[in-house]
């Protein structure tokens, strides 16, 4: 079914349409297509134009999305636009904060909508992900089989959902730690395994993880399900879980495999102060002058700074200097405000490309 005829019978649309920034083909107004092409890329003309959303405030739609047969296509204010084609779209997710409102595509690249309410954000993540059921059906049947160690894979799925826990998503970090976890073992079908969970970047549910492990506790040996528990306590530093959710997942995982929790008395604090510690030392004695002095611009601590202290401090920022906030000043005092707008996101970039994001 082509994306024209998912659009056709999408019961999202309507809500959408109530929207005053959401436009659908063939009812678009000129002058936002001709707005919407200063970020289009070459090849793509008005016609394409499927939906579009306005996240201007005074409406030229230079700042947006436009959807087209092909993909989405990006544009935030100050920011370099960006194509993402349904091809290489694997999750579509609202991403809902104090600030901002936006969604996350494939859990990792962050699409802003400051015009938008919370609830159409949330339409919108459900429509896009409805416009790409097709293609991931198709996707679904070449998907690689690989044939792993169930115990093995257990270890690789609980380790790989407790990296991800806290962000509640893959980013470029999580994927580090489980390659590099799992890689260095001299084993061809856990390099495989590990290679198509990060590349399908799969999510898993907690409770079947538990069941699939209890299943399998009779078969493994004690030492075994013992070092396991260490090495998924270190997932779960790693992945940035709260310490006291942390007590409770490994309290979860003892019961589960029949081990004493009073075997691992202070295992949850020993592995979290050395990691804190380490991790802290590491990245404040690894930051460039640049990046210290991006911190400084956005109010963060060097030892605190990850995906979530940057994302915060960053919409704060925008929050207070956003430009379109200023259209009736000066045309010199908003030259200013876009100057600083301009040095916030600069820091941004500065930060994300240090982080890996």
């Amino acid at each position: 079914m082509s994306i024209q005829e998912r659009i056709q019978q999408s019961q999202w649309v309507s809500l959408l349409r109530a929207s005053d920034n959401i436009y659908f083909s063939p009812v678009i107004p000129n002058k936002k297509l001709q707005g919407a092409m200063s970020y289009l890329p070459h090849g793509v003309n008005p016609n394409d134009v499927l939906m579009l959303i306005d996240d201007t405030v005074f409406g030229s739609a230079k700042a947006g999305m436009c959807l087209t047969a092909k993909g989405l296509f990006y544009k935030e204010s100050f920011e370099d636009e960006q194509a993402y084609l349904f091809e290489h779209i694997q999750q579509v997710e609202a991403d809902i904060g104090i600030l901002t409102s936006s969604i996350l595509i494939n859990g990792r690249d962050e699409l802003n909508f400051s015009q938008l309410d919370k609830g159409v954000v949330r339409t919108l993540a459900t429509f896009l992900n409805e416009c790409c059921q097709g293609l991931h059906g198709r996707q679904g049947n070449r998907q690689t089989i690989v044939n792993i160690d169930p115990k093995m894979q257990i270890i690789i799925d609980l380790f790989a959902y407790f990296i991800t826990f806290n962000a509640g998503q893959w980013n470029a970090r999580s994927k580090e730690a489980v390659s590099d976890h799992f890689t260095k073992l001299n084993d061809k079908a856990v390099h495989q395994y590990v290679y198509k969970l990060l590349n399908e970047q799969t999510r898993f549910d907690y409770e079947d993880l538990l069941y699939r492990l209890a299943d399998l506790k009779d078969d493994l040996a004690y030492n075994f399900r013992r070092e396991m528990i260490e090495q998924l306590v270190y997932a779960m530093a790693l992945g940035q879980v709260e310490q006291d959710q942390a007590d409770l997942f490994m309290t979860h995982l003892c019961r589960v495999t029949n081990v004493s929790r009073a075997v691992f008395p202070d295992l949850v604090k020993i592995i979290y102060q050395c990691l804190a510690g380490e991790i802290n030392q590491e990245k404040v004695s690894d930051l460039t002058t640049e990046q210290l002095q991006a911190c400084q611009l956005l109010e963060i601590q060097p030892e605190l700074l990850n995906e979530q202290t940057l994302q915060a401090a960053y919409r704060k920022k925008m929050a207070d200097f956003h430009p379109d906030k200023y259209q009736t000043l000066p045309e010199s005092v908003q030259h200013l405000i876009e100057q600083q707008a301009q040095q916030f996101n600069q820091a941004r970039a500065v930060l994300k490309a240090y982080l890996g994001v």
